[in-house]
């Protein structure tokens, strides 16, 4: 469960000085995050503050600009478990937790920015509510959750799902590969590229890098698409242009892994971990809500 975080622990033990405390608080205006530190800065400051330790193992996923104005964050393992950190401009605090969407109508700020999803998509043109999916077509959390969307698509057919790439490329090796033939399905059929994420799940097991191209090649053939065209669409610049598009758009939203999906803005935790009737629940109150 994620937690209701605007402030939590420092998992960083670093205390500032005094008269760096006294000057900081005289600024009235969070500063900008003038620098986005490397994942190599990241792991010099924890090894400063955990080296005592050789026990104390970490991995580091993801360093990023945060949305949080004035802040970067940081998604890493610590002792077995995942942290999220926020990172003051400064470099000298970090704030573990999650920052979650709030006020009256919490989640106008995320549907406004996914107004830009273009992937394929499924349902009305002018819906109730659209669910936006973000995924990893090599991630086999991604391949549980779509049962569970297929039978929502079904239960609510006055909603639109659009399905966004974000492959996670630092842990699955020819999820970007399978990005740009999907993108490319998609706009050569919207049916067939629907077609064509479901047989590349099916067959995840089957695809390795050293193979990914013939095999995705064979799977666009089987879903009724061109694989000649589909090859030349996947290797232009535009494609890999429209792939890193999608992936900054996730970022913008908050995105730090795979499925990640919502509802008119609304971000679930997961739609395969918790009791369908609970999902189906979240999906009808943000159609009663939708608008007001």
């Amino acid at each position: 469960m994620k937690s209701f975080v605007l402030v939590m622990a420092l998992i960083l033990p670093v205390v500032a000085p005094a008269g760096q405390r006294a000057a900081a608080s005289k600024k009235n205006a969070p500063a900008a995050a003038s620098h986005t530190p490397t994942p190599a800065e990241v792991d010099a400051a924890l090894k400063r503050i955990y080296g005592y330790d050789p026990s104390i193992q970490w991995k580091i996923f993801l360093v990023r600009r945060s949305a949080v104005p004035g802040m970067n964050e940081v998604l890493l393992q610590l002792k077995g478990e995942f942290h999220h950190l926020f990172l003051t401009a400064d470099g000298h605090f970090a704030i573990d937790g999650d920052m979650q969407p709030f006020g009256p109508d919490p989640y106008a700020g995320i549907r406004d920015l996914l107004s830009a999803a273009n992937g394929v998509a499924r349902g009305p043109d002018k819906p109730v509510v659209t669910m936006v999916e973000f995924s990893d077509l090599q991630c086999p959390h991604c391949k549980d959750a779509q049962p569970v969307l297929e039978k929502l698509a079904t239960d609510f057919p006055g909603m639109r799902i659009v399905f966004q790439q974000y492959p996670l490329v630092n842990s699955h090796p020819w999820a970007m590969k399978a990005a740009h033939y999907a993108d490319c399905a998609g706009r050569q059929s919207n049916d067939a590229g629907w077609k064509f994420i479901a047989a590349v799940y099916e067959n995840q097991n089957s695809i390795a890098l050293a193979i990914a191209d013939d095999k995705l090649k064979e799977l666009a053939t089987a879903s009724g698409l061109d694989a000649g065209k589909i090859l030349s669409c996947a290797t232009a610049p535009a494609t890999e242009m429209r792939v890193k598009q999608s992936m900054a758009l996730g970022d913008s939203v908050g995105v730090m892994g795979t499925p990640a999906i919502f509802v008119n803005g609304r971000p679930l935790e997961t739609v395969s971990g918790i009791p369908y009737e609970q999902v189906k629940a979240i999906v009808q109150y943000e159609i009663e809500h939708a608008g007001k």
